[in-house]
Order: C-alpha cells, then sequence, then structure tokens
C-alpha cells in the first residue's frame, strides 16, 4: 500500500489518523498500569475470557461492514450514473449528434472511475486489507497479542512496554468518539506502533457532565484489564461466550445497536417505533456490511509460539 492509497483511507476513515501520533488529549489521560482505582467496569464488548487469557474487539469492530456497505454501494451508484450519462444518455437524444456528444461521454466515462474508486478501494480495504482486529491480553504470560493499526499485522508486546490512553477515536482532533488504546515507543519517541480495544465510547454532547461520563466509563472500562493482568484471574468472574463470526442479521443488527430496544412505555415506544422505519434503509444497509464483513473479512494469522501460549481454541475463527 503506497502513501496516496493510505492517504485515501486516512481521509474516508479506514485509517485512523491517530494511529502514529499521541494527542495532548491523550498525554493528559495516560493509564498508570500500578495503580489501583475505585471504579471497575466489565468492558462492552469481551470477545472471550479463557485460559487465563481476555479477548477484547478493536473498538469500531460493532460497526466494521460500514465501508463495505455504503463504500461497494456508493461506488456502484456513482460509477453507474457516470457511465449511463457516458453510453447510454446520447442515444436518447432526439437531435443530431455533435462533436460535443462524443466527447462527453469519453470524459464521463474515466470521471465515473475517478470518484468511484476511492470508494471501491475503501470497501476492499476494509474487508482484505484491515480484516477483523482484536487483542488478547495474557496475564500469565504478561504478553498482549494485538492487530497493529498500522499496518493490519498481528505484533507482540509485554504488559509493561506498552503506553495506556484515552484517545480520539474519530482521529487526531476532539469530538464525540473517544477510546481506549495502546502505543508502543521508539528509543526516540516516535510512536513504533499502536492499537484499540474494547467499544468506543460516543459522548451525546460536549458538555462536562458528558465528558466526565465519558473519562468515567472508559476509565472504569481500563480498570478491568488492569486488574485482570495485574491481579491475576481472581480478580474478576470469569467471562463466558466467544466472538461469533457467523451472526444472523438480527444479531448483526442488534451488535450495531445494542441498546435500540423499545421501551414498555407506550408514548416512548410509538416513537421508537417511528425513529426506526425512519432510520430502516440506512439502518439495514450497514447491518448487511456488518454481516458479510464477518463472514468474508480477512482473519490475522498468528504465529504458531502465539497459538501454543493462548490456546488455539481463544482466537475467533469461523
Amino acid at each position: 500500500m503506497n502513501k496516496f492509497q493510505q492517504k485515501v483511507l486516512e481521509e474516508v476513515g479506514v485509517l485512523s489518523k491517530n494511529r502514529l501520533r499521541l494527542s495532548t488529549f491523550s498525554h493528559k489521560h495516560i493509564f498508570d498500569v500500578k495503580k489501583e482505582l475505585d471504579i471497575i467496569k466489565a468492558p462492552s464488548f469481551i470477545c472471550t475470557r479463557d485460559k487465563g487469557c481476555l479477548v477484547l474487539a478493536e473498538s469500531w469492530f460493532r460497526e466494521r461492514g460500514i465501508y463495505l456497505s455504503w463504500g461497494s454501494l456508493g461506488g456502484v451508484v456513482l460509477l453507474g450514473f457516470f457511465l449511463y450519462i457516458a453510453l447510454i444518455l446520447p442515444w436518447t437524444l432526439e437531435r443530431d449528434i455533435t462533436i460535443a456528444d462524443v466527447v462527453f461521454p469519453i470524459l464521463m466515462g474515466p470521471l465515473g472511475f475517478l470518484f468511484s474508486s476511492p470508494l471501491l478501494f475503501a470497501a476492499k480495504s476494509e474487508l482484505k486489507t484491515q480484516g477483523l482486529q482484536y487483542t488478547v491480553f495474557n496475564q500469565n504470560s504478561k504478553n498482549i497479542h494485538f492487530v497493529s493499526d498500522v499496518d493490519f499485522n498481528t505484533k507482540t508486546c509485554h504488559w509493561n512496554e506498552c503506553t495506556f490512553c484515552l484517545a480520539y477515536s474519530a482521529g487526531s482532533i476532539e469530538g464525540y468518539y473517544y477510546e481506549l488504546k495502546g502505543y508502543l515507543f521508539n528509543k526516540d519517541g516516535s510512536i513504533r506502533d499502536s492499537f484499540s480495544f474494547d467499544d468506543y465510547h460516543y459522548m451525546p454532547s460536549n458538555s462536562d457532565i458528558a465528558r466526565q461520563a465519558m473519562l468515567d466509563d472508559l476509565t472504569a472500562r481500563f480498570e478491568y484489564v488492569r486488574r485482570f493482568m495485574e491481579e491475576g484471574v481472581e480478580a474478576e468472574e470469569p467471562v463466558k461466550g466467544a466472538l461469533d463470526l457467523t451472526p444472523t442479521l438480527s444479531e448483526a443488527a442488534h451488535r450495531f445497536q445494542p441498546r435500540s430496544k423499545p421501551s414498555e412505555e407506550k408514548l416512548l415506544h410509538i416513537i421508537y417505533s417511528i425513529v426506526r422505519v425512519l432510520f430502516l434503509v440506512p439502518f439495514s444497509i450497514q447491518v448487511v456490511g456488518h454481516y458479510f464483513f464477518c463472514r468474508y473479512c480477512r482473519l490475522p494469522t498468528w504465529p504458531q509460539n502465539v497459538i501454543d501460549e493462548c490456546g488455539e481454541d481463544i482466537f475467533p475463527k469461523r
């Protein structure tokens, strides 16, 4: 993947802009892995926890498929529109064909490929280049096995080698999406690699109350991971289950919107039903994207020594 392709993926959002930079916000919110906190909360999206390993999906996993669905749809629609202008529209004109009618379609074809290619490239990259990303925390070896945000390859680092912090999830600027992030540094202080883990936190507003709720939520979720790695298997109750990579459409929908449940109150239920109908089409497109992403995305390939260390059953598979 060349620099131009990386820039395209950054602009459309497939590649995170903060994968190799540490913002001022993150500098102010670096976690001390040796300091115990009073607040603790189970991670929002646990792949599995077994045999001394905690497997957490990357922060945007439940919305993976958004580029596959919307990128493919947008690219096909754009390409079809320009090809229609280039190949079909001239023949529908009830007049003599001029030089302009010949030159114009010739220009429309390349323009169609130019405007649609970034969307189609993003869809393909999400499915086959990025693929499934998750992190394995091994409390026995104190190793962290992760899928890199930088090149999407599998990497390993020691628990004490990694710097954990809060980060802007939507890029390098402040917004409403925040995530838990792990960074690895070179000797010169530059960032060598990074990865995210657990679900992102969405702030509905930029108020002080919402910001504090975000800080408390993500801090409490990291404390769960910290205690798991620092205090051993008895730190928290075990979590059963594993990540299903062959979900039904209904399961994909619930994963995409885990809080989208109708209220028992009649008025709220009516409002919920109206909103659900209004957003049915865009919601369904993204759900279908996640459905196909889980089934056909590239799965990370782990070295045999990592498989032997953690156990083959730990790693998500189809």
